[in-house]
């Protein structure tokens, strides 16, 4: 049995849409097409929302929507072919849309591509370990944590932080949407886009990246927790780092 993928990818909001869209009989005359119209959805982690279908009592990928997917095609719990098709995906829009072409057009461009795989390439592996789950107490401590951090850089309105400021506030949603899940890919996006920022505070830079660092794991949550509400007032820092220049 052969499965029509189709994936979808936009570069703007580096999100991956991958659906299968049609199984093909190998043998049309002596083999019966499943039914997979009915899906079981489900979080592997906070970035990633699948959907399982059962056939011949066993689960399938029909379905995925992956957050970041250039930060880390590959994700523990989905079949490993699905992080081969979005890597090709991904770089197929990078060799046709240059990163200097910022044109509105190029910006709002969807990439898709088609693939024929086989079934059994999309059954559901086997996961050793359960994903860890915080609770709903941390989870909403981190949300919270995070935007004092948001609300400080707003009050300094310096243009140089906005980037990092989005960044933690997608951080921010995919920790609140996640079901208390890993964001690990959340959290690597946002480090390198703080990595890459021209904060004119060295310290409150690498202050941030402490805090961002330790929610990739949530055995560190707590943690970050803690350094997120001591991190240095924003403002002071922008003022004395103006002082210096």
């Amino acid at each position: 049995m052969k499965a029509n993928v189709t994936l979808k990818y936009r570069p703007l909001s580096d999100t991956v849409m991958a659906y299968v869209d049609g199984l093909l009989a190998d043998n049309a005359e002596s083999e019966q097409i499943p039914d997979i119209s009915d899906v079981r959805r489900d979080r592997v982690d906070a970035d990633t929302l699948v959907e399982w279908s059962m056939v011949d009592g066993k689960e399938y990928l029909v379905g995925v929507q992956q957050m970041h997917a250039s930060v880390r095609p590959h994700v523990e719990g989905i079949p490993s072919v699905i992080g081969v098709l979005v890597t090709e995906l991904v770089l197929v829009s990078r060799d046709a849309a240059p990163e200097a072409d910022t044109s509105p057009a190029s910006l709002l461009r969807t990439f898709e591509m088609q693939h024929v795989v086989d079934l059994e390439q999309l059954l559901r592996p086997i996961t050793i370990t359960a994903p860890v789950r915080a609770t709903k107490a941390t989870t909403k401590a981190v949300e919270a944590a995070l935007h004092h951090m948001i609300d400080s850089a707003e009050a300094a309105n310096d243009d140089a932080m906005r980037p990092s400021i989005a960044a933690l506030r997608d951080l921010a949603l995919s920790i609140g949407d996640g079901e208390g899940l890993s964001s690990a890919r959340s959290a690597e996006a946002t480090f390198q886009t703080i990595s890459q920022s021209n904060m004119r505070s060295r310290r409150q830079q690498q202050a941030w990246l402490n805090v961002v660092n330790d929610l990739r794991d949530q055995r560190t949550w707590s943690r970050a927790i803690e350094a997120a509400m001591e991190s240095p007032d924003v403002v002071s820092e922008v003022d004395a780092a103006s002082d210096d220049d």
